[in-house]
């Protein structure tokens, strides 16, 4: 009875997570390409009354990184290239760790262990690509050192979440091979760590590309 409330509360802290990033990714393309049309007037309040936090108008510096100066060797070119890669790679292990989250919620609430065979691709798949999603971010935002509060949380959470995955990963097979409920707990609470921590680095990260107040009702 434990396990079932603590992993539907889980279940809701999802639920809001797949509503928080659908408004976070909505349209982006389209509102960076009404802002690079329109120059906003000097000491104008920008994207409807929103404060940029310190920092913020680079965007994860991905601006500053693809405005061209002139042209460039090839490793400042193949560096900015690699970051430029992190938005797009980045929504793979988000929505793998996730729906791997709510495969085990289903297969306890439905009483289907079935369900939870595939947990195990999924979980191996979303561990892996994370890696790869943490270093292209690391292009992205370069080293540390200058960034803003939000910069700095959202850089080592999202290196945290690639070593949560790497553990759960562990935890799942770890439990998959020896069974018992000592190693299901361990699983369940690792995999809960890094579903929680997705969720608000992915907000940390709409507010970097949209401002701090893009949720705002």
């Amino acid at each position: 009875m434990v396990m079932r409330r603590y992993l539907s509360a889980l279940a809701l802290v999802l639920a809001l997570a797949f509503t928080g990033s659908a408004f976070a990714h909505e349209d982006h393309e389209k509102e960076a390409a009404a802002r690079s049309a329109v120059a906003a007037p000097a000491g104008a309040v920008p994207e409807g009354g929103m404060l940029a936090m310190p920092g913020m108008g680079q965007d994860m510096d991905h601006a500053a990184m693809t405005a061209s100066e002139g042209p460039r060797p090839m490793p400042q070119r193949l560096y900015r290239w690699l970051g430029a890669m992190h938005p797009a790679a980045v929504h793979f292990p988000i929505a793998l760790f996730l729906v791997a989250a709510l495969l085990e919620i289903a297969a306890l609430a439905l009483r289907r262990p079935v369900l939870t065979q595939g947990t195990r691709v999924i979980i191996a798949l979303a561990a892996i690509s994370s890696i790869a999603a943490v270093a292209l971010g690391w292009f992205a935002m370069g080293l540390p050192g200058k960034d803003d509060a939000i910069h700095a949380y959202h850089r080592w959470l999202g290196t945290s979440i690639a070593a949560l995955g790497l553990l759960s990963w562990w935890a799942k097979e770890h439990w998959v091979r020896r069974p018992g409920r000592g190693r299901e707990l361990i699983y369940v609470g690792l995999l809960t760590l890094t579903a929680g921590a997705v969720i608000v680095n992915g907000l940390l990260g709409g507010m970097l590309t949209h401002g701090v107040r893009h949720l705002m009702f």
